[in-house]
Order: C-alpha cells, then structure tokens, then sequence
C-alpha cells in the first residue's frame, strides 16, 4: 500500500513538473524576430536609392523623429512580393499578407530620446505583424524588447534587417540616440481585414 501512495506521488510530482515547464516555455517564447539581410542586395539598394532622393525638409518633425508617408508603387512592390511575404510566413509561423495601412519612412536623429517602451496597439481583429526595416544606422541607440517571462533582450539593428514585432505582444522600446542617425522603415503585414478603432485613430495622425 505504501509503495503505491510512493508511486502515485512521484507521477504527481512528474506531472507538475512537465506542466510547469510547458507553461514556462510558453511565457518565454517570443512573438518578436529580428532576421538580417532580408532583402536581395538590389531590393535594398532599390529602396535606399529612393530614399536618399526625399529631401529631409518634406519629412514631418514630430520633435523626438522625422516622417513622412511613402507612396511609391516599387517600394510597395518589393515589401509585399510573395515572394517576401512567404519569407515572412514561414520565419512566423502564420498566413500573412499586405496591410493597406500606410507605409512610413522615419529618421531618428542625434540628440532623439528613442522611444519609450510599449506593446504595439491592435489595429485589427487578429494582431498584426509591424515591421521595422532599418536603411541606416550610424547611431548608438539599441532596441530593447522583454520576452513573457521578462527576460531582457537587446539588438543593434544593421541596415537591411527586419525586426517583426507581434501587437499586443513584448514589450518594446528604442534607447536614446546620443551620436549618429538611425533610419526605417515601417510597414505592416496583416491576418486580417477587418480593422477596428484604433486604426482609424491611427489614421489621422497622417492628416495633422
């Protein structure tokens, strides 16, 4: 009888030990990536080459950046080819595809606070995938994001990398820029159409 009582002990203690480590492994997990040279060398250099053509007064000071909207059909092109996309869908795990949200080019300047730590706001029904393709990078700043079980992680991004951030997932933030620039893009790859609220919110801050 004894042995028994023993016995079912151990299968207990087993069973919260693998339940525990399940769980922990999911707190730990990731829903952000940061995948280097992403792009073919031309893409890059095609979206660069265009970039440098857009003088710095067009781009909006929102005091700790600099922005603007990118309408440009190549650059749309080679951000959303299947191709990319497919890329993209195998590194996530998911079905991804274009968002119609705008596309933005963004330079963060010397003497730029970064910014602050923050999950992404949900703009649709399922969470979207934002992307942040960094141009150049000659600053001092580093990204910094928290995995669930708050294990800090931080990443000097190199021209022609990805970082995909899930929304309403890690936490996440830019440290401050004391020398040097930092410029991306950012974009959004969707799982769904069907927007709420907050992008439409989101919207308008393009039209002030």
């Amino acid at each position: 009888m004894n042995k028994c009582i023993i016995l079912l002990f151990i299968i207990f203690i087993l069973i919260c030990y693998f339940y525990y480590s399940i769980e922990n492994f999911k707190k730990s997990k990731n829903d952000i990536y940061y995948i280097e040279d992403f792009f073919t060398p031309n893409e890059f250099e095609l979206i660069s080459n265009h970039l440098k053509n857009i003088p710095r007064k067009s781009l909006k000071n929102e005091k700790f950046r600099l922005v603007s909207t990118l309408d440009n059909k190549m650059i749309s092109n080679i951000l959303y080819s299947q191709q990319n996309i497919n890329k993209i869908n195998k590194i996530v795990g998911k079905e991804l595809f274009k968002s119609d949200f705008p596309i933005e080019y963004r330079i963060y300047p010397t003497k730029s606070p970064g910014m602050r730590c923050h999950t992404d706001t949900l703009l649709y029904d399922l969470p979207q995938y934002e992307v942040v393709l960094t141009i150049s990078n000659s600053s001092d700043s580093f990204t910094n994001w928290y995995s669930y079980n708050n294990d800090e992680h931080k990443i000097y991004t190199k021209p022609n990398s990805l970082l995909l951030v899930k929304a309403k997932g890690n936490i996440h933030c830019v440290s401050p820029i004391n020398k040097g620039k930092r410029s991306i893009i950012k974009y959004i790859y969707t799982q769904s159409n069907r927007y709420n609220s907050n992008y439409i919110r989101e919207l308008k801050r393009f039209n002030k």
